[in-house]
């Protein structure tokens, strides 16, 4: 029994992983690197995508509210330009427009003191659109043509638009 006993070595088969199974996991594991890396860009691309449209959408916002100011401010000049205008017309000329007013205010006292209520001897007079009783027209400041920084905001604000469409 002094002697050894060498024995042969064996190489069972199992022991090892078969090349084709690593490379089966290796092709595994760079397809999803590779789809790993395409939903990044992607997502990138698609967050770039709604900052820009929420940047256009809120020019155009922008815009419209200037638009709207404009167009605001431009009624307010119409219409001071409008009563400016109009109290030019209703402007009283002198004495003949005193005496007319003392006139009036004759007729009116005098069918008071008739003793009827004012009402039955005259006619009814329709409602005209933008007077009201017992106000005078006060034409409002800063009425007239519209100032030359409003002209150039104006063309400003049409150049804008027409960018828009």
């Amino acid at each position: 029994m002094s002697d050894r006993v060498v024995l042969p070595r064996l190489d069972l088969p199992g022991q090892k992983t078969h090349w084709a199974v690593v490379a089966v996991i290796g092709g595994g594991v760079l397809v999803l690197l590779m789809a790993a890396i395409f939903l990044v860009v992607v997502h990138k691309q698609q967050a770039a995508q709604e900052a820009a449209a929420r940047a256009v959408e809120a020019r155009a916002k922008e815009a419209a509210a200037q638009v709207e100011k404009m167009r605001l401010e431009a009624a307010a000049a119409e219409k001071a330009k409008a009563a400016a205008a109009a109290a030019e017309k209703a402007k009283p000329t002198g004495p003949v427009a005193a005496g007319n007013d003392a006139n009036k205010a004759g007729v009116a006292g005098s069918s008071a003191a008739d003793g009827d209520s004012g009402k039955a001897g005259q006619k009814k007079k329709g409602h005209k659109a933008g007077h009201k009783a017992g106000r005078a027209n006060i034409p409002k400041l800063g009425g007239g043509e519209p100032s030359e920084a409003t002209k150039k905001s104006d063309a400003s604000v049409d150049a804008l638009l027409r960018g828009l469409k």
